[in-house]
């Protein structure tokens, strides 16, 4: 299953030329992630603040076409990889106003105790959660 999510490039996301700035287009992966554990139930002020750190550790990128000032924006989220103490989300950015994908990514993150600051096993209902997204499922 791929969970979509909506956004529009806003005026504060685009650099000097009205095209998506570099930095802040990581930010969209975090719009994505935010969406996709609303849809699935999963408070991220709850999970990401009370009982779980989830530092990202690893991100790929591949920027394939410019967005701009006023594009729409449709976010393609599923879970790539579901292991023991981390998982990834891989995130394709589709401009809906030019028709092309912006972005294609791989978001590596961990689960850690906030305690110890160690890695934790993924909770059940995290996994419960994420598995009808994985890829290929």
């Amino acid at each position: 299953m791929i969970f979509h999510g909506y956004d529009t490039v806003m005026f504060g996301d685009v650099d000097g030329s009205c095209i998506g700035h570099f930095a802040h287009q990581v930010r969209f992966l975090e719009r994505a992630e935010f969406l996709f554990m609303e849809h699935v139930k999963l408070s991220p002020r709850q999970w990401f603040l009370t009982h779980y750190l989830f530092p990202r550790v690893h991100l790929d990128v591949d920027y394939t076409s410019p967005l701009h000032f006023g594009d729409e924006m449709r976010f393609d989220v599923q879970v790539g990889h579901l292991g023991t103490s981390s998982y990834s989300l891989v995130i394709d950015v589709f401009n809906l106003t030019t028709g092309e994908i912006s972005m294609r990514t791989r978001l590596v993150i961990v689960v850690l105790d906030p305690g110890t600051k160690r890695p934790t096993p993924i909770p059940q209902a995290l996994v419960d959660a994420f598995t009808p997204y994985l890829v290929g499922e």
